[in-house]
C-alpha cells in the first residue's frame, strides 16, 4: 500500500503526535508532527495549508534547536513558494536553508539546495544568478 492510499491514516496518526507534543511542551515532536502534516497537505495539493505548517514547525524546530528540523522546513517553505509561482520569495527562503547548511558543512544538501536556487532563478528569469548558483550545484 502506498503512500497516497495510507494518506488519511497517516494524517490522523501526525495530528495525535502533534497534539501529544503540544501538550507536554515537546518542540522537536511538535516541529517533526508539523513537517510530516504539512508534506502531506502538499502533496495533496494544498499548498497553502502546508506553507502555514511549515511555518510553524520552523517556529517549533528553533524553540527546539533543531538544526535539521529548522532547515528542512525553511527548504520547504522555499519549495511551497515556487509551488505558488513566488519565485522571489521561494530563492529568499532557500537563500536562508542554504546559509545554514553552509554553517554545517553538509555538501549533498548545499548542492541540492543551489540547484533549487538556480531553478526559481530560472523561472524569474534572472539567468545570471541562475547560471551561477547551477555551477555550485555542479561543483559541489
Amino acid at each position: 500500500r502506498g503512500t497516497e492510499e495510507a494518506a488519511p491514516e497517516l494524517y490522523g496518526l501526525h495530528r495525535l503526535v502533534l497534539d501529544v507534543a503540544v501538550r507536554r511542551e515537546l518542540p522537536r515532536e511538535q516541529a517533526a508532527a508539523l513537517l510530516n502534516l504539512a508534506d502531506l497537505d502538499a502533496r495533496t495539493g494544498r499548498t497553502w495549508e502546508a506553507l502555514t505548517r511549515y511555518r510553524a514547525a520552523l517556529d517549533a524546530g528553533k524553540a527546539a534547536k533543531d538544526l535539521y528540523a529548522t532547515g528542512r522546513a525553511m527548504e520547504s517553505v522555499g519549495g511551497a513558494y515556487e509551488e505558488l509561482g513566488d519565485y522571489h520569495r521561494a530563492a529568499d527562503w532557500y537563500g536562508r536553508a542554504l546559509s545554514q547548511r553552509l554553517t554545517q558543512g553538509e555538501r549533498a544538501d548545499e548542492a541540492r539546495l543551489y540547484g533549487r536556487l538556480g531553478a526559481v532563478h530560472t523561472y524569474a528569469g534572472r539567468y545570471g544568478e541562475a547560471l551561477r548558483n547551477w555551477r555550485a550545484a555542479a561543483a559541489g
